[in-house]
């Protein structure tokens, strides 16, 4: 038997694979862009088109994942939050809910985690890729942390208000958006996911401090964690240096980091961490020539080693990223 991406990639987790590290560049709405003559709206909202879309992408580019997602918005579409389509992307419409519509939580929609909205679409995706996948190519399933989740539904200034006017209260919103994604990725498990990429944007330093993190943020990400049996893959934006330690704490397998962080560095802070990173999305993949996507691999390959490493984008690779720096970045990985 042939040895298998799923199987590099477990093996990344605990240690050295057998060959090369795996590629896992953030791909989702990316490969609906480039691989379906659909726009990304019908892509989205389809499962067949968005199962052969990145079966075509990861085909072509060969990567070691296939990821079950275009955008991590049908969560909020799930507790009614409405959807547009951009030029820039897909936009989320908070719900129309005041302070005191929190405070009675009765006034939160309670979605059904395998029916609601758009995430019959996921769920049938995510059991095609499998199929796809036999055994030997990881499916990566994804959904947004709670306290982003949070901050999609609801206004997220107003969010950002309950942590210092009414703490009880944004816990009582947490704990109902984190009983709900576990759910929801139990459901994605079900379908066949091998591992859970879990993003928290809205958790950066450069929004709430390590103390605000290890109050609102770390138990439900360690709840999620606790609750869910394949791997997680923590990504949040921006320099997380002074949440190093925590999101370590938060039990998840791989910790995806800023294209702005340096993987030695946080490497010497957590030396038995699964570090996931951080191949610059912008200025390398998006606006670079190959010869800097080439050197830009390299260099997180050489910050990142080759034992408990995955080679990752630094963050999601926007839609209009040329494939031949993605196919570039893949290549670059397997001669190292």
């Amino acid at each position: 038997m042939s040895y298998s991406a799923l199987q590099r990639f477990r093996d990344a987790l605990t240690g050295t694979p057998t060959d090369r590290v795996p590629v896992f560049p953030l791909i989702g709405g990316w490969a609906a862009a480039h691989f379906s003559r659909h726009p990304m709206p019908k892509v989205a909202s389809d499962p067949d088109l968005m199962v052969r879309a990145h079966i075509e992408a990861r085909e072509a580019m060969g990567y070691d994942a296939v990821f079950s997602y275009v955008h991590p918005l049908y969560v909020p579409e799930a507790f009614e939050c409405r959807i547009r389509f951009l030029e820039s992307g897909p936009l989320v419409d908070p719900l129309p809910v005041k302070m005191s519509d929190l405070m009675d939580g009765s006034r939160l929609p309670k979605p059904d985690a395998t029916r609601a909205g758009n995430l019959p679409v996921i769920l049938k995706a995510t059991r095609g890729l499998s199929i796809y996948g036999n055994g030997e190519v990881p499916v990566a399933g994804l959904f947004e942390g709670p306290f982003t989740t949070a901050c999609r539904i609801v206004e997220a200034g107003l969010i950002m208000r309950l942590i210092y006017k009414n703490p009880s209260c944004l816990e009582h919103v947490l704990d109902r958006i984190t009983d709900f994604l576990i759910a929801f990725g139990r459901a994605l498990i079900d379908h066949g996911a091998d591992a859970l990429i879990l993003p928290e944007p809205t958790a950066s330093a450069a929004m709430v401090s390590p103390k605000m993190f290890d109050r609102f943020i770390l138990p439900r990400l360690r709840s999620i964690s606790g609750s869910l049996d394949v791997p997680l893959i923590l990504h949040i934006c921006g320099d997380t240096t002074p949440l190093l330690k925590a999101m370590h704490q938060s039990g998840a397998a791989v910790l995806s980091l800023d294209q702005c962080m340096d993987l030695h560095a946080s490497r010497s802070v957590l030396p038995h961490a699964t570090l996931g990173g951080n191949v610059d999305p912008v200025n390398a993949l998006l606006m670079g020539r190959p010869d800097a996507v080439e050197a830009d691999t390299r260099r997180a390959l050489s910050q990142g080693g080759r034992s408990r490493f995955i080679l990752m984008s630094g963050c999601g690779i926007p839609a209009a990223c040329p494939p031949e720096n993605i196919k570039t970045m893949v290549q670059t990985a397997k001669g190292y």
